[in-house]
């Protein structure tokens, strides 16, 4: 089982928690859903000594992307997403930067299906297909660990919005139910917005 670091920055306009999470036994990492400020990720990312190999997003939304591929350029990794996600990506409509005046677009290079299993820096990651505040918003749960990147599904006693383009609060609460809240009660969740939380917390919130 790997030993962690994990560091919560927030981030950009919409107060974005990206998180670095590390690999002790080797200084490699991952970054989860770099929103924006480029520069102040990195300087983490060297106060840490970690080495990135991957970034993870857990759904196409501007305020979890933005940083994306200056770092991908700084550090030559590749950009993980869900298959219905990675379309969003490149929309942007669906990806709000259009709405918020600095249409963007940016290109995935894993395009992730529910349940593929990955392993980045030595940590085995599984992806969790989590659709509601997106149609394809996910989940990245690392079982030896007991650690959960809910992307925005799961905030601490709420949820994520879903009047989005392709937000649906019945499929967020199928999601929150059947796939999240059936984790085990000390699964620590990170969320994209707002303070952490365990999913034994959580069922509290959800009355179904």
């Amino acid at each position: 089982m790997a030993e962690l670091e994990i560091k919560l920055l927030t981030v950009g306009m919409g107060y974005t928690n990206c998180y670095l999470v590390k690999n002790k036994d080797n200084n490699e990492g991952f970054i989860v859903d770099p929103g924006e400020d480029a520069h102040k990720i990195a300087g983490h990312i060297n106060t840490m000594n970690m080495k990135p190999k991957a970034i993870l997003l857990t759904h196409c939304h501007y305020d979890h992307i933005l940083a994306v591929d200056e770092l991908r350029e700084k550090y030559n990794i590749k950009v993980y997403i869900s298959k219905e996600d990675a379309k969003g990506l490149i929309d942007p409509k669906i990806n709000l930067t259009l709405k918020h005046g600095f249409p963007t677009t940016v290109n995935a290079d894993v395009e992730l299906e529910d349940g593929e299993k990955i392993n980045i820096a030595g940590i085995d990651i599984k992806f969790i297909l989590t659709p509601g505040h997106t149609p394809g918003s996910g989940c990245y749960y690392v079982e030896d660990t007991n650690l959960l990147f809910s992307g925005d599904t799961m905030f601490r006693a709420s949820r994520g919005r879903t009047d989005f383009p392709g937000g649906s609060e019945v499929e967020i609460l199928k999601s929150i139910k059947n796939k999240l809240l059936t984790l085990p009660d000390n699964t620590y969740v990170c969320p994209g917005h707002m303070e952490t939380t365990l999913i034994s917390n959580e069922k509290i919130y959800y009355p179904f």
